[in-house]
């Protein structure tokens, strides 16, 4: 049960990630459905997209030299970023019950945050994962470092859409 094994972790990290922002970033008071909200994310999209998305990035890429693993990152931030980023507050967004304008003012002003942000992170992260990680583990390794990313995420997707 792979895919649901990474979903599993995926809803840990996201949950370990909002947690600590909550906590120890924001000192205030608990939100339960925010921390519902993010870990929900990680388990029904983060987890199964991302199992999808590394799987047929091996697939269409093999290998584990320079060139191979160099094209896997460029895809996965250049390509796969900006969706992950609108996915993600389009999700967000659709639990809050707000509308369709909100997730383009929010992805208008907050996607660059998170695509450069994504950018501090990934790109070592991801030649790390894509030279050296099984990728029957890839969505594992992602997870755990994923858990420092997803304070950055907890804090951007919470922050208004018009004050961004």
């Amino acid at each position: 049960k792979p895919l649901l094994m990474k979903a599993f972790t995926s809803f840990l990290g996201f949950a370990i990630g909002d947690i600590l922002a909550q906590i120890f970033i924001q000192k205030q008071d608990f939100d339960w459905y925010r921390l519902f909200r993010l870990a929900s994310f990680g388990f029904l999209v983060h987890g199964t997209s991302s199992h999808w998305f590394y799987g047929m990035l091996d697939s269409a890429i093999p290998g584990k030299g320079a060139q191979p693993v160099f094209t896997k990152v460029f895809i996965d931030q250049v390509l796969w970023n900006p969706i992950f980023g609108i996915m993600f507050f389009s999700y967000v967004a659709c639990l809050e019950w707000k509308g369709l304008q909100y997730v383009i003012d929010k992805t208008r002003n907050e996607l660059l945050t998170q695509v450069t942000g994504s950018w501090k992170v990934w790109p070592l992260a991801h030649a790390i994962n894509f030279r050296f990680i099984p990728s029957s583990q890839r969505v594992l390794y992602i997870n755990s470092i994923q858990i420092g990313y997803n304070c950055f995420l907890s804090l951007i997707s919470n922050r208004d859409a018009e004050a961004a």
